[in-house]
């Protein structure tokens, strides 16, 4: 797919209300959504990404696809969670809740965000979120709404896009009546892990979507929760959205205990456990080496969604047609390479070759190479995107490139729209789940 059919277009001026009531609007969704510190109205964005249709059902469809081969590397690498986590090198320690029953499976991968940049050439795919503790799901929501105000309502915007929200909740609603239980849902998160919102806020509003689709909902600390959902024989809540990461609760010193009771008493929380196995980078690393089931078409997508990506070891590897040592290739190619934890989040301990010095760089290749506990992935470039941004004092507008990164949220193998992130105007870097908000249409 060429790069430039993902290029934005700026949407007619003359179909948008006055620049101060955009910046109102946009900085109003900020505020609902509980990141009050995000509300500031200097260098906010007045207009949405919007893509061609085309670019726009592509990031889905090949989202999709992708998934489907990560679950299935994931699966087919034991018979077992307790297998998986060997075949993965992994810390049994950081996936204490995997339950019993096939429900486990089933739920792993009905809730994903990728991370991807598109290229000259396309989209590439960097990494899978995947699990229901990612963030996004309520600011892609409110920034939805705010710009199609921001445009005069859904009926006279010139570009169409999907709220998350309403996505989410009818995968609930599906999973109630497949499974057959009570229209009810605990979600189970702390206010500890949303430093910087209004938690009542962000967790109410996301309480408030499920209950107005008939299905009873409440909020849920951990040390709530068992008192919340009931006795086992007489549960009030036998669904759950599991709205927290292991390390992330680990970190912050909860106690899992409660959960695990919960999960002992029948209620489902989902995604589940195995959904954070699924996500494991290294599974990334295992596609794009190449798995033996794998067919012609499943490396065809593989080679042009995901970049080169390996596990990291002291051992030989294929790349741009020749064989080399890994370790040798990354500290002769510093420049062309990026090392990742294969189970890391929000763009912890990232190294990029290019913007390391050598010795740090070497020593990072060092560490990734003797605990196989990285990838190492092919830098790609982002081709940028203009923008336009309102000033200080939101009475005019200036533009600027940025280098966006598209995240499109899958609930249940459906799209569930795409939330967009980018550095500030004339800043660089890694662009981390707390950049600038943004949230891509498609052209009518």
């Amino acid at each position: 797919m060429d790069g430039h059919r993902y290029s934005s277009f700026s949407p007619s001026r003359d179909s948008r209300r006055p620049l101060p009531e955009v910046v109102e609007e946009v900085t109003g969704a900020m505020e609902k959504s509980g990141f009050s510190h995000y509300a500031s109205k200097s260098q906010i964005a007045v207009q949405p990404v919007v893509l061609t249709r085309a670019a726009y059902d592509e990031l889905f469809t090949a989202a999709i696809a992708l998934l489907r081969l990560l679950r299935r590397a994931l699966l087919e690498s034991a018979p077992t969670a307790a297998g998986r986590i060997a075949a993965l090198g992994a810390d049994e320690n950081m996936y204490p809740l995997v339950a019993d029953g096939p429900h486990e499976e089933k739920f792993a991968t009905c809730m994903t965000r990728p991370d991807v940049i598109v290229t000259s050439t396309g989209p590439k795919f960097l990494e899978f979120n995947i699990g229901s503790g990612f963030g996004g799901v309520l600011d892609t929501s409110l920034n939805s709404a705010a710009w199609y105000a921001a445009f005069g309502g859904p009926e006279h915007s010139p570009f169409r896009g999907i709220d998350p929200l309403p996505v989410r909740d009818a995968l609930f609603q599906r999973v109630i009546k497949e499974l057959d239980v009570e229209p009810a849902v605990a979600v189970v998160g702390t206010a500890r892990d949303v430093e910087g919102r209004d938690a009542g806020r962000y967790f109410g509003l996301q309480v408030d979507s499920l209950r107005e689709k008939g299905i009873r909902a409440d909020f849920f600390e951990p040390e709530e929760l068992l008192e919340g959902i009931g006795s086992p024989g007489a549960l009030r809540y036998q669904l759950g959205l599991r709205h927290f990461t292991v390390p992330d609760w680990r970190d912050l010193g909860i106690d899992l205990s409660p959960v695990q009771e919960a999960l002992d008493r029948g209620c489902l929380l989902i995604a589940t456990q195995t959904a954070y196995l699924v996500a494991n980078k290294k599974v990334l690393g295992w596609l794009s080496e190449g798995l033996p089931w794998m067919t012609d078409s499943d490396r065809e997508i593989v080679d042009r969604y995901i970049p080169w990506t390996r596990v990291a070891g002291d051992r030989p590897t294929h790349w741009k047609g020749a064989t080399y040592s890994l370790p040798e290739l990354l500290v002769e190619h510093r420049e062309e390479f990026i090392l990742k934890p294969a189970a890391g989040m929000m763009s912890r301990d990232v190294f990029v070759g290019r913007n390391c010095e050598p010795k740090l760089w070497e020593s990072a290749v060092d560490t990734a190479v003797a605990t196989e506990g990285y990838i190492a992935q092919d830098y790609v470039e982002a081709t940028p995107c203009r923008i336009s941004f309102s000033d200080s004092a939101a009475k005019a507008t200036f533009e600027e490139e940025v280098f966006p990164v598209f995240s499109p949220f899958i609930f249940g193998n459906r799209p569930g729209g795409c939330m967009v992130r980018h550095l500030p105007p004339g800043q660089k870097g890694i662009v981390g789940i707390h950049g600038h908000r943004s949230v891509a249409f498609a052209q009518r």
